[in-house]
């Protein structure tokens, strides 16, 4: 999310913004540290906006249990719209978590202590046509939105994967010739399949806890941090980032996570179809999945929504869109988004050079076209986002599960939490099955 270089002539500069942010990380990291344990069991406070809070630190937690259902108070954003009177309606009686107890690692338990302990925010369970769970928490209820992070990537691929199948992008071509702004910028030279699946070659460089990361510039190109903690120059528009990134040839064919590959092909898709990413995904995708509230994007000063992170979505609304992709694109009778995208991903290959690392249950997942294949052998895949954001689709027993999250840490490592919630997505397939 983030717009320019880092002013490297300027070294006495760019060591005060370092210091800045690293005193503001520390403080909120002591803070959290302190307050973990009581948020785990106070699942917030509804209505209090934390004292302090700005979109420096909103991301963070503890601040972040009650940010990231409130981005609109915060961060600017455009309107993603529905359509009030054409909203799909999501079948069932759905019992709260309290109500379904699992078999989580040799220990019954509900859901709703799990939720409580690892900083979940809302829970829902689809199968078989029907809604089976449905659960909030803290800040969350039915008609607010949260932030899905690098979910909104795999709302992007839709689109993709829709205009590449109409013939108004040609997925060998490359991204220069598209958008001659970016020839000369690290993915100039790539087809906009590479781009697709992040198998590019942009020197792009994606560690949250490094404050010299690209992801970090990125943010402030994307209106994400604030403008006083940002490097002195810094560009304040995706439109002017992108170009300024430089190009790695030794990585290109390797998977590599770069947030912002998914920003270069939604600005493709601005500029062949003359609209903004905003209105696509309202038209083409919200509407048309017949969500039942609007959803929202963080956008920049040029009005560019970030299509790598920034949605914010209703659980139930979330909960469409991974009814779409487990219907292969289809909305009731109507197929929307090709099939073929959606068998694609299921039926991709294992990487044999995942980067990280060999899966403790002896998965073999991989990344195509915006989304994660989870790699256990049912053809399961996912959207996620940082913070625990997570769509999971189960083909094999026709099951959506959507976990939204404020994880205190953006991977989880401190509460394990990919690990968790791959054995509760586990165990909650055991138990409707």
């Amino acid at each position: 999310m983030m717009t320019g270089s880092l002013d490297r002539t300027n070294l006495v500069e760019k060591k005060v913004w370092v210091k800045r942010i690293t005193r503001q990380l520390a403080l909120i990291v002591a803070i959290a540290s302190v307050s973990t344990a009581a948020m785990a069991a106070d699942q917030g406070r509804a209505g209090t906006r934390p004292v302090g809070i700005d979109k420096t630190n909103a991301q963070f937690g503890p601040n972040n249990r009650w940010a990231f259902s409130h981005m609109r108070e915060i961060y600017p954003t455009a309107l993603i719209e529905n359509k009030p009177r054409r909203v799909i309606p999501l079948a069932g009686r759905p019992k709260h978590p309290a109500e379904v107890v699992i078999d989580f690692r040799g220990t019954k338990t509900s859901l709703d202590d799990l939720a409580r302990k690892y900083f979940t925010d809302a829970i829902a369970v689809f199968k078989d046509d029907e809604l089976l769970v449905e659960g909030y928490y803290g800040e969350q209820k039915r008609s607010r939105p949260h932030l899905m992070m690098s979910m909104t990537k795999s709302v992007t691929a839709v689109l993709v994967a829709k205009y590449a199948a109409e013939g108004l992008i040609d997925l060998n071509k490359t991204v220069a010739e598209y958008l001659p702004e970016l020839a000369n910028s690290g993915w100039g030279p790539d087809t906009l399949r590479a781009v697709w699946d992040m198998r590019d070659g942009a020197d792009y460089s994606e560690v949250y806890d490094d404050l010299n990361s690209t992801v970090w510039q990125h943010a402030c190109a994307s209106s994400w941090v604030e403008e006083k903690d940002c490097a002195k120059g810094s560009m304040r528009s995706s439109y002017e980032f992108l170009p300024t990134i430089k190009r790695n040839a030794d990585i290109v064919g390797e998977f590599h996570y770069k947030s912002a590959s998914t920003d270069v092909l939604a600005w493709i898709l601005e500029r062949v179809t003359g609209k903004s990413f905003v209105q696509l995904v309202s038209e083409d995708v919200w509407q048309a999945i017949g969500a039942e509230y609007p959803a929202d994007i963080t956008v920049d000063k040029d009005g560019f929504g970030w299509a790598s992170g920034g949605m914010s979505a209703t659980l139930l609304d979330l909960t469409r869109f991974g009814v779409l992709a487990l219907n292969r694109g289809k909305v009731g009778a109507t197929q929307l988004f090709p099939a073929e995208h959606f068998d694609d991903v299921m039926n991709h290959p294992a990487d044999d050079n995942w980067p990280y690392g060999e899966h403790p249950k002896g998965w073999k997942p991989y990344y195509r076209s915006f989304w994660w294949g989870v790699g256990n052998g049912d053809k399961d895949f996912e959207a996620v986002g940082i913070h625990g954001q997570m769509i999971r689709v189960v083909p094999k027993d026709n099951m959506v599960i959507v976990y939204l999250s404020s994880w205190p840490d953006a991977d989880g490592e401190t509460i394990d939490g990919y690990s968790v919630y791959e054995d509760i997505f586990e165990a909650l397939k055991t138990k409707f099955r």
